[in-house]
């Protein structure tokens, strides 16, 4: 009887909306580099994307997007809801078994309660577009972090759709999203700054929220330094992931 008590409770918990990575989490992996690396950005006048000419005071910026790793280990300190899948054929359990990738599907509240874990923040929009645009020539608009050549042109130096269509999305390398470190790094020292996962920024101004960067289902003109779209706070999205910022150098 005892047993079949067991079976029933496990049953109506599992009806209840757990599941088994609920009950049986594994502990956090150990951090590496690709989790606590930054840069130093020093400040100054700046023109952004929308034109607006604004100070940027120094900071320091994740030199990867958050991985997957990373976003377990400070969900799991701050009890924050872990992001649905994204479903990617042929990667199952993606926030486990890709430790290295960027996390996905998290919302801009979840993304700013895990910053805060290690005593950052997510950048605004102008401070993403300053740090990409370091050591890049001239007006922003069009541009690339890495220059005005087009990706292709630049042996595929980011994630995005290649070919700019569906069926040739692979020509990076990649289907769906890239290991953070997949890609050259920027004169600036940072990593996919254009494509792979588009980035969560903070506009607290207003309903709804920059993304920058374009991710790994934009076109080509979808990852300059100057693209955005925008999305609601509480929005989630397979191809939306976020970077961290500290104050400060």
């Amino acid at each position: 009887m005892k047993c079949l008590f067991a079976v029933l409770l496990l049953s109506l918990f599992l009806a209840c909306g757990g599941g088994e990575d609920q009950l049986f989490r594994p502990d956090p992996l150990p951090l590496t580099e690709k989790d606590t690396s930054f840069v130093s950005v020093t400040g100054g006048i700046f023109i952004t994307g929308d034109g607006d000419t604004v100070e940027i005071s120094d900071f320091r910026l994740g030199r990867y997007e958050v991985t997957n790793r990373l976003y377990y280990y400070m969900a799991d300190e701050k009890g924050i809801e872990l992001p649905p899948d994204p479903e990617f054929p042929s990667m199952d359990n993606y926030l486990f078994q890709y430790p290295d990738h960027p996390v996905v599907n998290v919302s801009l509240h979840d993304a700013i309660a895990a910053a805060a874990v290690l005593g950052g923040r997510l950048p605004t929009r102008a401070e993403w577009e300053y740090a990409a645009s370091l050591n890049v020539s001239g007006d922003i608009e069009g541009q690339y972090p890495w220059g005005s050549l087009a990706p292709e042109d630049a042996e595929y130096a980011a994630n995005y759709l290649a070919g700019d269509e569906w069926e040739t999305r692979g020509l990076d390398g990649y289907i769906w999203t890239a290991p953070v470190d997949s890609f050259p790094l920027t004169d600036a020292s940072f990593a996919c700054q254009a494509g792979n996962v588009a980035e969560w920024t903070v506009s607290p101004l207003d309903s709804v929220v920059p993304v920058c960067g374009g991710a790994w289902l934009s076109p080509g003109d979808g990852i300059t330094i100057d693209a955005v779209t925008y999305l609601a706070p509480g929005d989630r999205a397979r191809h939306i992931g976020f970077r961290i910022l500290r104050q400060g150098t």
